[in-house]
């Protein structure tokens, strides 16, 4: 799905929101489970289209402790700079606050406009990123054929990311020459869920409203469903619909769930708010013709 122009968002408040009568009603709950603080905006403008929001984080992010004789790596001693998602920037960010400018002559990378954005935002509007844009998939896959592209491949490379992750792209570094370094800059820990979301889940289970997830990692997926057994809410799970932000997120979530991929109600979205905001109000469209 091509990506759409961002537009500016009212903030919204973390937890359950409940769309405005005059927008109309929308048979489904649309349940966010992105870390908390990156479902605002996105709750903000589905309410706004009258879609019921339920807030979910699957996901605690926090920044990686660093012992205090360990050194941070530096970004001028390397030519290209990856950083997998916004949280590596902000770890990054914490882990060395007293970072300045970004250094000359370093190529800052990443996978997707989303993370392009905070780099930008927290490196200085005038540092060129490099990454997939439009409708190609935002991962490892679609940034290497532009790291080839660059007239000099990069000799010094460091990826920054959780506590693990995909190793393709750093074994086509290593294929190609490059040294690579790979610095853990945040941590992943499965979010607590308060006894009010709880309920509110349990609540929405039995209401018999549709439910209409958005999943966008793997580890976010196997903790959503970690959480959910625990509730035995797994078979009211399996019923719902799903939006994914890439192709390689269906057959895990397709296992963690015990189906067939096929047997899966999907829709895959780019990760930006304004694509997954047009993907929920296609499947508005759809729910309301069933």
């Amino acid at each position: 799905m091509a990506n759409q122009p961002t537009q500016a968002l009212r903030p919204q408040p973390v937890g359950q929101t409940t769309p405005d009568a005059s927008a109309g009603f929308v048979p489904a709950t649309a349940i966010l489970t992105r870390p908390a603080g990156r479902n605002t905006a996105l709750a903000c403008e589905l309410v706004r289209l009258g879609w019921p929001v339920l807030e979910c984080p699957a996901l605690e992010i926090q920044t990686a402790w660093v012992p205090p004789n360990a050194e941070i790596p530096r970004l001028e001693d390397f030519d290209l700079v990856v950083f997998v998602s916004r949280a590596a920037v902000s770890g990054y960010l914490s882990q060395d606050p007293e970072r300045g400018s970004w250094p000359e002559g370093v190529v800052a990378a990443c996978m997707g406009p989303v993370t392009a954005a905070a780099i930008v935002r927290a490196f200085g509007t005038g540092l060129t990123v490099l990454h997939p844009q439009g409708a190609a998939s935002q991962d490892s896959e679609a940034l290497w054929p532009l790291l080839l592209a660059q007239k000099v491949l990069p000799q010094r490379v460091l990826i920054l990311r959780g506590q693990d992750g995909r190793e393709w792209l750093g074994e086509r570094l290593t294929n190609v020459g490059a040294a690579v370094t790979i610095h853990q800059a945040y941590q992943r820990e499965v979010a607590p869920w308060p006894q009010q979301l709880c309920e509110a889940l349990r609540t929405l289970a039995l209401s018999g409203s549709q439910p209409v997830w958005l999943l966008t990692s793997t580890h976010g997926i196997t903790a959503l469903t970690a959480k959910l057994k625990e509730l035995n809410l797994i078979p009211w799970f399996c019923s719902s619909v799903f939006v994914l932000t890439h192709e390689r997120l269906k057959p895990i979530l397709a296992k963690a769930l015990g189906l067939e991929a096929q047997h899966l109600r999907q829709v895959l979205a780019s990760p930006d708010d304004a694509a997954l905001v047009l993907c929920f109000a296609q499947i508005s469209q759809q729910l309301k013709h069933l």
